[in-house]
């Protein structure tokens, strides 16, 4: 039996301190970003700690500083869906170049006992903040945080107890009413509607801007139909609006749904856009690569989930913000799919 090799001994803040011709302390202060170091010193402990590659031990560090540096993450109804992913991998990329841990719990978006359940237990490892990605209406009241707590809720409303709760996303009621108005300037005497599921508040949104914008022009309102955000609900969707009788547009809640949509409409002998216009709902990567390249409102996931994490950081060093909500824009992207209808 050949002979284990030596385990590798850690590097420790003795080291560095000893490397750097500092006292440990300088290094605490240094590595805790605390006052009375100066520029010069505080640069020449940086440049060993990266040199030597050390690591501060994080629960002695909390001990000291009472900071665990730990975000909780309430992720609602999985990773499979575009939205709730992009956000948390913006999430996700912010916080750790901030050096800050991320505990993620995934719920059951229609159960609002599963989602406080999330909350508490993340608190309860020390979280000193709370984010929760995509709320949905479970039919309570508000969410309990724990004081102390910063929350950050990706939505239009406060979804919780805490008083500095920080919102922010983009106004899909609007948006939702821009896609719609564009087909009925293309001509349409109505538009219909796949909608997300009616628990995702993003579903109710986009269904009221969807409403607003056909009652403004005094447009039919057709029954909408309820999808499940993916492409075979779209299929099953649509199915439905044909078989109800004649539609010459429709407006899908997300793009995923959307393209179910289109394949349903082609397997029904119509044509896309000729036959029946269609718009999505989030400019998902392959839409604009489709055989019919699919208007869509395109949100900037990258720049919200950045903002929100720029916000919550300053939240947590003791910055109050000037506004806890923020509303970004989202704008509609036209495509091949949505084009003006042919002479009927």
């Amino acid at each position: 039996m050949s002979e284990a090799a030596p385990r590798t001994r850690r590097v420790s803040m003795t080291d560095v301190a000893r490397i750097a011709g500092v006292s440990q302390k300088t290094v605490s202060r240094v590595i805790n970003d605390e006052p009375y170091v100066t520029d010069s010193v505080r640069e020449r402990v940086l440049d060993v700690i990266d040199r030597v590659g050390f690591r501060p031990n994080e629960a002695a560090r909390a001990l000291v500083t009472q900071r665990t540096r730990r975000i909780g993450v309430v992720a609602l109804g999985g990773t499979g869906f575009y939205g709730p992913t992009s956000v948390l991998a913006g999430v996700e990329s912010v916080a750790r170049g901030a050096g800050y841990a991320l505990s993620i719990m995934r719920t059951d978006p229609g159960e609002g006992a599963d989602i406080q359940a999330a909350i508490d237990a993340l608190a309860g490892q020390g979280a000193e903040a709370i984010v929760i990605s995509e709320p949905v209406d479970f039919g309570r009241g508000p969410l309990s945080i724990p004081d102390g707590i910063e929350v950050l809720t990706f939505g239009m409303a406060p979804v919780t107890s805490s008083p500095r709760e920080l919102v922010i996303g983009a106004d899909e009621e609007a948006s939702s009413r821009d896609a719609t108005e564009h087909l009925l300037v293309q001509g349409h005497a109505t538009v219909h509607h796949i909608s997300g599921p009616m628990n995702w508040l993003s579903s109710q949104r986009r269904r009221e801007g969807w409403q607003r914008a056909l009652a403004d022009e005094g447009a039919p309102i057709t029954e909408p139909v309820e999808g499940d955000w993916t492409p075979a609900g779209g299929y099953a969707a649509m199915a439905v609006i044909l078989e109800s009788g004649l539609c010459t547009a429709v407006f899908v809640a997300n793009d995923q749904m959307a393209i179910g949509a289109m394949s349903a409409i082609q397997a029904a002998g119509l044509r896309v856009p000729e036959d029946v216009a269609v718009v999505g709902f989030d400019d998902i990567d392959v839409s604009a690569y489709l055989p019919v390249p699919l208007t869509t409102v395109r949100q900037d996931f990258a720049e919200t989930s950045r903002i929100g994490m720029h916000r919550l950081l300053r939240a947590l060093d003791g910055h109050a913000p000037e506004s806890a909500h923020r509303t970004l824009r989202a704008h509609l992207v036209i495509r091949e799919s949505s084009r003006s209808p042919s002479t009927r």
